[in-house]
């Protein structure tokens, strides 16, 4: 990583820091700078680029930035039924990996069926995919319900769904950092000293992951740098802990073909812990079982996903 990779990525923290002042989204997007660039009932479309700040040392991007990116296009899917101060939250994830490398500009294109009176709680379907360099290399669907708001505040809209623009804020100075602030540019810090070259994102997204036994057991710590607008793990990330950890233990098996996951309650407290335990060891198929836990064992997400050997060229 140049210096100017580095001075870059202090300064990106920084710009999504002082934006997430204002209510309504959260660091990781700012961070991410994902871009809206259409949001209606007929559909979502968030574009990203690939840099330093996201990529992998062979210059594809990072697990976690790619399930915050195809998250966040579902969700906001969703979003465009309902008034702009409701909340809504991941019920169920499922992801389909086509083949295709995710690099460079990265487009999730969504759309949603809107949200039945089937249920006591209003649960809507989404369905959409994601193309790298205009190529589809991944289709994604999963369900998203409205509970209520933390404490029943309304909740502030995002940026694509307010009436009137807000100005951007002022960038924030170091010295004007609150705890939680100041928390992600120690945690940005840390990494870019612990980094090798194209390996910031993986310090900075990535939980700690060690196999035990048949298992594998990771360790993310909880902050602002991985949360959503109401304090809470936002769900890209929840699903990217797990499957940083299923991957870890099936290593002879590397390629991850498919996954879905069941959001069971909030990710919150002092830390995320995955354990994964292999389901199927086959010659060519894996699959794995993964439980994501939160503070004092509250558990947060079920998954399951499917992995592969790749096939030998002729």
């Amino acid at each position: 990583m140049t210096p100017q990779e580095v001075d870059a990525i202090r300064s990106r923290a920084l710009v999504a820091l002082s934006n997430n002042r204002t209510p309504g989204y959260n660091f990781p997007g700012y961070f991410l700078d994902l871009q809206c660039l259409r949001y209606d009932t007929g559909g979502v479309v968030f574009d990203m680029d690939t840099g330093a700040h996201n990529a992998n040392a062979d210059g594809t991007t990072h697990i976690a930035a790619v399930t915050c990116l195809v998250d966040m296009a579902l969700a906001q899917a969703a979003r465009t039924f309902v008034d702009p101060n409701v909340r809504t939250a991941t019920m169920a994830l499922h992801l389909r990996f086509l083949g295709g490398e995710a690099r460079g500009r990265l487009s999730a294109e969504a759309h949603s069926t809107g949200f039945s009176e089937r249920t006591a709680l209003a649960e809507a379907d989404c369905f959409g995919r994601l193309l790298a360099e205009g190529k589809e290399i991944m289709r994604m669907s999963g369900t998203w319900a409205q509970p209520p708001a933390p404490d029943g505040r309304p909740m502030q809209p995002t940026p694509w769904a307010r009436k009137e623009p807000v100005p951007p804020p002022p960038l924030l100075k170091r010295a004007e950092l609150d705890a939680m602030e100041r928390a992600v540019v120690r945690r940005v810090e840390q990494s870019l000293r612990d980094a090798q070259p194209g390996e910031f994102v993986d310090r900075f997204w990535s939980p700690a992951v060690r196999k035990n036994g048949e298992r594998s057991v990771g360790r993310l710590p909880i902050g602002l740098y991985i949360g959503n607008r109401v304090g809470h793990v936002q769900g890209g990330f929840s699903i990217s802990t797990a499957l940083i950890t299923a991957i870890a233990a099936v290593p002879e098996h590397p390629l991850l073909t498919a996954a879905s996951a069941w959001y069971i309650s909030p990710g919150q407290g002092k830390s995320l812990s995955a354990r994964s335990s292999v389901l199927q060891r086959g010659r060519n198929v894996a699959v794995v079982r993964t439980e994501l836990m939160a503070t004092g064992g509250k558990r947060v997400l079920e998954v399951i996903s499917n992995h592969a050997v790749a096939r030998k060229s002729a």
